[in-house]
């Protein structure tokens, strides 16, 4: 078939997860489709390699540039355009008759949306359409709420609320719908979420895997996106753990690995035994040269895909609630979790005193990993999605006709 794939942003490099997602997904359905990409981005760094690279899966690439000096200018319009700023931010009525234009010519048999961020401009359009919620914002924003200072959080609550009236509200624009865990899903308000399918995130297992031969230089390491606000909180977090952690374990390391950090996350370098790295060409380094991986997060939604790579590179893991709770492991199995900073630290103890413990968590997470996080295993499951939503509608199409 002839799919147009509509993304906010352009699925490379990966150093985002909704980029990383939607790259596997693209190298997935191009086996089997004829793929037409139109992706937002807001700088020319990197532009033509993007483009080097998804040419080898896409027939066509269009790119839109959208400022994020235009995108700030937009903002006020939310509250009349009746869109949640989230949303709101990443659309634009100028690149919306253009993108609307290019879809028409491409003529497509079937429409892949990435994210609500992005249903405006299309949900409207007369394809059968397929909407990636891949999370769900509205959850994210509301645990943001509970963690943001008492000034914030009405402006985090006020969002989340406009989220989740439009996660239902676009609902019916599309004829089929998929989302990154059962966690997310459950959230929803839309009134046949049973009909949403689970679709997770999976770890390319040929480029994740132990690495005995790596010298440990930490004893901790946490990898993300180091300017999104969920991460940022987290590391603070492992900022305020260290001094004490240090206390019980002299000499006590950890790396702080990731694109964009913020400038708080910076500040903390060469304090307490923290290195901050800022972007890493290969994030292996950070999974191979560490002892523990810790995952703080306790706001944001979806599936955390750093901690299966960190699992599939044999490293054992340290996860919140909030995270564990997307992923089908077992505590104490899998990986151990923790509701509060102090189980953080009481964990993070228990796994760096006990040798057993730490080498049964890394081999049940290589496992997991194995069994369950299969891009080959998602990638079929989305193009049956897709193959039923256009055939559905194929159908359709011709009983109209005969009547």
């Amino acid at each position: 078939m002839r799919l147009v794939i509509v993304s906010s942003r352009i699925p490379y490099p990966l150093e985002k997860g909704d980029k990383l997602r939607l790259y596997h997904q693209v190298k997935g359905l191009a086996q089997s489709h004829e793929l037409h990409l139109i992706s937002l981005y807001d700088k020319d760094d990197g532009l033509a390699e993007a483009d080097s690279e998804l040419e080898k899966y896409c027939s066509s690439r269009h790119f839109f540039k959208f400022s994020k000096s235009r995108r700030l200018a937009g903002l006020p319009m939310a509250l009349w355009s009746g869109l949640p700023f989230t949303v709101k931010y990443f659309y634009s009525a100028f690149l919306a008759d253009k993108i609307r234009q290019a879809i028409f010519e491409i003529d497509p048999d079937l429409i892949y949306c990435q994210l609500i961020r992005m249903a405006p401009y299309v949900r409207s359009l007369p394809f059968p359409k397929t909407l990636d919620y891949m999370d769900a914002f509205s959850l994210g924003f509301e645990r943001r709420a509970s963690f943001s200072p008492f000034w914030l959080k009405p402006l985090m609550n006020f969002e989340a609320g406009l989220l989740k009236n439009y996660e239902n509200k676009v609902y019916k624009d599309f004829d089929s719908h998929t989302i990154i865990s059962t966690q997310d899903r459950d959230h929803l308000s839309v009134l046949s979420r049973e009909k949403i399918e689970i679709l997770k995130n999976g770890v390319d297992q040929e480029f994740f895997y132990p690495n005995q031969d790596r010298e440990k230089k930490y004893d901790l390491v946490f990898c993300g996106n180091m300017g999104y606000d969920p991460n940022v909180k987290a590391a603070l977090l492992i900022g305020r753990m260290m001094p004490e952690l240090r206390k019980q374990h002299p000499g006590l390391t950890v790396l702080i690995a990731g694109a964009r950090p913020d400038k708080r996350v910076k500040a903390m370098d060469g304090t307490h035994g923290i290195t901050v790295s800022g972007w890493m060409d290969d994030i292996r380094d950070a999974y191979w040269s560490s002892r523990i991986n810790i995952a703080p997060i306790f706001s944001g939604s979806g599936l955390q895909n750093k901690i299966l790579e960190a699992m599939a590179c044999g490293i054992p893991c340290i996860a919140s609630s909030v995270v564990a709770g997307s992923i089908d492991g077992k505590q104490g199995k899998d990986l151990l979790t923790a509701a509060s900073l102090r189980e953080f630290k009481e964990r993070i103890t228990e796994v760096l005193n006990s040798e057993k413990l730490a080498n049964n968590l890394a081999q049940n997470g290589i496992e997991l990993v194995r069994s369950k996080y299969n891009w080959d295993t998602f990638s079929k499951k989305l193009d049956g999605i897709i193959r039923n939503t256009a055939g559905s509608n194929a159908k359709a199409l011709n009983t109209d006709k005969r009547i």
